[in-house]
């Protein structure tokens, strides 16, 4: 069974919706990041930076949301959910995939850690309607395919 270790309303919720799509039996072992859990020495050999999500599957340790959905994907094929690796189909939806990375998520968590994540001090205000401008035009992509 996979261990997902996580913290609700995180990037872990990417990779539960994925396992919850493809049906996977997993453990949630939520990593309590705002009493420190993440800098546990024991939760630091999973994660290096402390961070999630993170999964162990039978022993093999990955990071990052990206690029666990990605593996899940591609482990879990036989479900259809993502498209065959090397077609154009697949092509496309790594393009959409990079896409909400780069250019929709990117600006909404400028936002949020210039707004309530980062301390006050290092907080940068004139950031904010920057990454609003980003967010708008990157929504207008979407609204033209």
């Amino acid at each position: 069974m996979i261990k997902l270790y996580g913290y609700p309303r995180s990037r872990s919720t990417r990779v539960v919706w994925m396992l919850e799509e493809l049906g996977v039996d997993y453990e949630f072992i939520k990593i309590e990041l705002l009493e420190g859990a993440g800098q546990a020495e024991e939760y630091l050999k999973i994660h290096a930076d402390g961070k999630v999500p993170a999964i162990d599957d039978g022993g093999f340790v990955l990071t990052e949301s990206a690029a666990i959905v990605a593996y899940l994907g591609d482990k879990y094929s036989a479900s259809g959910l993502v498209p065959e690796p090397r077609t154009q189909l697949r092509a496309k939806y790594d393009e959409w995939s990079f896409f909400v990375l780069t250019e929709l998520e990117q600006p909404l968590w400028t936002i949020g850690k210039h707004t309530f994540v980062l301390p006050e001090e290092k907080r940068v205000p004139e950031i904010l309607s920057i990454a609003r401008w980003e967010f708008l035009k990157a929504c207008k992509v979407l609204e033209k395919n």
